[in-house]
């Protein structure tokens, strides 16, 4: 931090902030001593304290934290440490057929053919990221393979065995990031917001029952 305040403008990354932050669970056996120097949490609380010291508009300090669990981390902290949040969803079936088409045909460089079947390797593609797709892309067009690519037009069947070795999202995960996201976004509590007031009812439920609860007498 004080090399980012010697050099600034500067920016501070840190990356599986969901170690330095990591969420509290109930663990048996013994507990992680509080210097250990193998756990990430430990500067979580110098963090703190320096972001509040120096990171001000005249310092131009940037902290940036990136995650890929982020239901491992705290949200609370989460949220109290970082000013904003970026959330970088996984490409829908649209989205994935004009992903492999946009880099197919970058590497080939022409036209897809209309008889290949685009639409089937989208379905198959849905939970896997931007970089799989291009990741697979270009383990199967190699130098050779473009090559023959006159005589052995591309086939769906080439690229499913390369993709099948890359990360996949389930989608219980899947939800667990929308969940995350709407809670640091605080997207879930404007849904519901819109939602009542569409209703026609501005009010939280829990003044509703106080309100109710006043109204009654005891005889």
């Amino acid at each position: 931090m004080k090399a980012a305040k010697a050099y600034h403008p500067s920016i501070i990354y840190i990356d599986e902030c969901e170690k330095v932050w990591p969420a509290k669970k109930k663990k048996k056996g013994k507990k992680a001593k509080k210097n250990d120097m193998s756990n990430p949490s430990r500067i979580k609380k110098a963090l703190t304290k320096w972001r509040a010291k120096w990171i001000t508009d005249e310092t131009r300090i940037t902290i940036v934290g990136c995650t890929s669990e982020p239901h491992e981390g705290s949200k609370k902290e989460f949220k109290k440490f970082f000013d904003c949040a970026i959330y970088f969803p996984f490409p829908d079936y649209t989205t994935c057929r004009l992903l492999w088409k946009t880099f197919i045909e970058l590497v080939t460089k022409r036209p897809l053919n209309s008889d290949f079947h685009l639409n089937t390797l989208a379905h198959i593609s849905l939970g896997y990221s931007a970089g799989s797709i291009r990741k697979t892309v270009e383990f199967v067009l190699t130098p050779f393979r473009m090559s023959k690519i006159e005589e052995r037009p591309l086939r769906l069947t080439e690229f499913i065995g390369p993709l099948s070795q890359c990360a996949n999202t389930m989608e219980d995960q899947y939800e667990d990031f929308r969940t995350f996201t709407d809670f640091v976004s605080g997207d879930a509590a404007r849904r519901k917001a819109i939602a009542q007031a569409l209703a026609g009812d501005d009010e939280p439920a829990g003044k509703k029952d106080k309100k109710k609860g006043k109204g009654k007498k005891k005889k």
